[in-house]
């Protein structure tokens, strides 16, 4: 049975889409491959094109470096959408992570398309198998803003199994485009220093603010109930720490 602290071991590792706020050991680092499929599972190109509802992908690559127990830096390249990010985290206290991140479009590094968003992550563990995290959010690209919420829980099951459950909703700033509540489940597998986690939810990005903007019709895109009627998407993390 590996240990819930163990699953837990590193900030890049996601409970689907948010951080889990643990640092991991000094001096380590992990790359993170993670991929979206872009339709959801109830959309028309499943049925109409099933080649392109394949191909159609949300691919994002991070790459983070520990800097002794408290610091971590990392470059994040979503190749799809042609972002490329930098990120850090700092954790003052053990229960407290602090994560900056900017992220610009690659087509002429407007101002418009260069987004930063600051998060303040509050996690706690439970005995060996659950963990909870509370993350607010802020970001902005100096003419937009949204303050959003991040919720997480994660159990830890037998065999180094772990489900996760996560949500993030929009408190400020919320208009057509952005969901009432961007919502992902995740069922992981570690073995060794590699972890695999597949996802069911609502995000169509990864990184904000697209993590919680929709692409079509509110009606259909960016409510949490859409979710039960097949409006989520199929994704998969692969981790490596080395």
């Amino acid at each position: 049975m590996t240990l819930l602290l163990l699953l837990l071991a590193f900030p890049g590792q996601r409970s689907a889409n948010l951080p889990t706020g643990v640092l991991p050991e000094p001096h380590a680092w992990q790359v993170c491959v993670s991929h979206r499929f872009l339709p959801a599972v109830a959309a028309p190109g499943w049925d109409r094109d099933p080649l392109q509802a394949f191909t159609s992908a949300n691919v994002r690559v991070t790459l983070d470096k520990s800097l002794g127990d408290r610091v971590l830096v990392g470059i994040a390249d979503a190749i799809s959408s042609r972002e490329l990010g930098l990120r850090g985290a700092y954790a003052p206290l053990d229960w407290l992570t602090v994560y900056p991140e900017l992220n610009t479009h690659l087509y002429g590094f407007k101002l418009d398309s260069t987004w930063f968003d600051l998060g303040l992550c509050c996690h706690r563990t439970f005995g060996e198998r659950l963990a909870v995290a509370v993350q607010p959010r802020y970001t902005t690209n100096t003419t937009l803003h949204f303050i959003s919420i991040g919720l997480a829980a994660k159990a830890g099951l037998s065999n180094g199994y772990a489900l996760a459950l996560e949500a993030e909703p929009v408190l400020v700033g919320r208009d057509s485009t952005t969901r009432q509540l961007a919502v992902s489940l995740a069922v992981e597998k570690e073995i060794g220093w590699h972890s695999f986690i597949i996802t069911l939810g609502t995000p169509r990005g990864q990184s904000a603010p697209t993590m919680f903007r929709s692409a079509g019709p509110a009606t259909v895109y960016s409510d949490i109930l859409d979710a039960t009627a097949g409006w989520f998407r199929i994704g998969f993390n692969i981790l490596r720490k080395f």
